[in-house]
């Protein structure tokens, strides 16, 4: 009985993002999900919960507004809550991909349509706690 009541109790909380002080730093589960050294303050765990973060990579034919790709995703976007922007534009959908590689950084309103241009691949700053 008290093996089920604690596997209950991990599903229970596997589900929710939460971060705590342990006194080293902060440490979240699950993780946040963390931008990274190039974005300070990007994804990080701060007072308790995940800051916004740069979500997966989406190419021009897939969503015209961050709002729409948030939801998509089962989040809300995060007006300039990212590095003080709202999304990150790329050339291609192969640079976005890219681990570390930053894309141009663009202060937009949520509901604005992504001004592509010739670039190809973007990614929304999104909410993680929800």
């Amino acid at each position: 009985m008290n093996r089920i009541y604690k596997v209950l109790m991990l599903v229970a909380l596997a589900g929710a993002a939460a971060c705590a002080d342990d006194g080293r730093g902060a440490v979240c589960e699950p993780a946040c999900a963390a931008y990274g050294p190039e974005l300070p303050g990007v994804g990080e765990c701060v007072a308790g919960d995940c800051t916004p973060t740069f979500f997966e990579c989406f190419e021009n034919t897939d969503f015209s507004t961050c709002r729409d790709q948030c939801e998509a995703v089962g989040s809300v976007c995060a007006e300039n809550g990212c590095a003080d922007s709202t999304y990150m534009i790329y050339s291609n959908l192969d640079d976005c991909s890219h681990p570390g590689w930053v894309g141009v950084i663009v202060s937009r309103s949520c509901d604005e349509a992504i001004e592509w241009q010739v670039n190809t691949a973007a990614r929304c700053c999104c909410e993680q706690n929800l």
